[in-house]
């Protein structure tokens, strides 16, 4: 087993992810996304060369970094999918200043937002609408092969950050950003009756406890009402409708 491959291997893990500073992004169209600037070195499968389309992806990311045709059974080793497409690349993480972030008039803030396709969802969403990310204390890694998968490429595109709610809120207050936190509240308001007048950072919890007390204490409160029995929406299908109302007001 090479050198390589064992280090593919431990990049499964986060603690890894984060020593070396790499993650892994596999599969035919996030390795066509994948920014050549980020990529180290990467593996496929004969299989995989089945069709035109692998074999151009393949030639281009030789010309970019060392490409290593392994077997199937090796390439299983490093993949962390059911069924293995028969590509994978190691990348660089490349995360963004927080004056990149406050460039954007729309802001997503994610506190401790702890499913990874749930995480990879919103994040595809707000690249979706053009919206600068920051992430906050506790939430999923955002270099986990899950929410790489999840966000369909949208992570290599996005002005992301990573902050402590302290940092954010301290941000927020300089760049006279408004804070609207989605929260069953009966203080807040209906989200689409909700006047956006300037930069806004719009903020979503935990699955299973919402936004941070320390949050909810520096911002305005707003909610979807909903007529059906359920009680709340998933938090990326939450996310999906008030970014999407949000950026009417900056089109």
């Amino acid at each position: 087993m090479t050198a390589q491959i064992k280090l593919a291997q431990k990049l499964r893990q986060k603690k890894f992810r984060a020593e070396f500073g790499l993650f892994l992004a596999e599969g035919l169209r996030l390795c066509e996304m994948a920014p050549d600037s980020q990529i180290e070195f990467g593996f496929y499968t004969a299989e995989f060369l089945a069709n035109s389309r692998a074999e151009k992806l393949v030639g281009r990311l030789k010309k970019v970094a060392p490409m290593q045709e392994v077997s199937a059974a090796a390439f299983e080793k490093i993949s962390e999918t059911k069924t293995p497409q028969g590509i994978l690349l190691v990348m660089r993480q490349k995360l963004s200043a927080p004056e990149e972030v406050l460039a954007k008039n729309l802001i997503v803030a994610l506190d401790a937002v702890h499913d990874a396709g749930n995480l990879g969802t919103i994040l595809r969403t707000a690249e979706a609408f053009s919206c600068g990310v920051v992430l906050l204390d506790d939430s999923v890694d955002v270099f986990n092969s899950k929410v790489v998968r999840a966000s369909m490429g949208a992570v290599f595109d996005l002005a992301l950050a990573k902050m402590s709610r302290a940092e954010f809120l301290s941000l927020m207050k300089k760049s006279g950003a408004e804070i609207l936190a989605a929260a069953l509240d009966s203080t807040a308001e209906i989200y689409f009756e909700h006047k956006f007048t300037g930069k806004t950072a719009l903020v979503f919890g935990s699955e299973a406890e919402g936004v941070s007390a320390e949050i909810l204490d520096a911002a305005r409160k707003i909610y979807i009402p909903m007529s059906g029995r359920a009680e709340s929406l998933n938090v990326s299908a939450a996310a999906a409708i008030i970014i999407s109302e949000a950026r009417k007001n900056f089109a």
